[in-house]
């Protein structure tokens, strides 16, 4: 009987034993990869819930229209970052970057502009002045500049 004791002894020591390093696996942090930088996409600054009138005068900014990417650096052996060095080409800014406004499936070409470089300190940025068209209805509508996602607006 002392026998059979040990070994039910055994088996539950292994079953918890078991139970342990499993839960250890599950709740331990697990290695991750480390962080990658990456270059914000152009986009229209301050247009959420806008509302535009046909027929006005209407002024919107972009951001981050830039072609290339300098979000990586390589250092030597030199003490700090003296001997850094960016592992791209500088970015420069995109130029004739048209903006549209599209609705039912029609589109109005609003403007073309250059954006702005880096001895500004405003590289990428873009500003559009334009007459909203006549003919857009009253309701929903997209703004859409090159390079970046169309932008939902309405029409008032």
């Amino acid at each position: 009987m002392a026998t059979a004791d040990r070994s039910t002894s055994r088996v539950r020591r292994s079953s918890l034993l078991l139970g342990t390093a499993a839960f250890a696996l599950l709740v331990a942090p697990a290695a991750h990869p480390p962080a990658v930088a990456s270059c914000a996409a152009p986009y229209l600054v301050d247009v959420d819930s806008l509302v535009l009138a046909r027929g006005a005068t209407a002024t919107i900014e972009g951001r981050a229209f830039a072609d290339g990417c300098r979000d990586s650096m390589s250092c030597g052996p030199g003490l700090g970052c003296d001997d850094c060095e960016y592992d791209d080409p500088p970015e420069k800014p995109m130029e004739d970057v048209a903006l549209q406004l599209v609705q039912r499936g029609r589109t109005w070409d609003l403007g073309v502009a250059d954006a702005e470089s880096a001895a500004d300190d405003r590289l990428g940025w873009v500003t559009w002045t334009f007459e909203v068209p006549k003919g857009v209805k009253p309701g929903p509508a997209r703004l859409v500049a090159d390079g970046a996602g169309p932008t939902r607006i309405r029409i008032g």
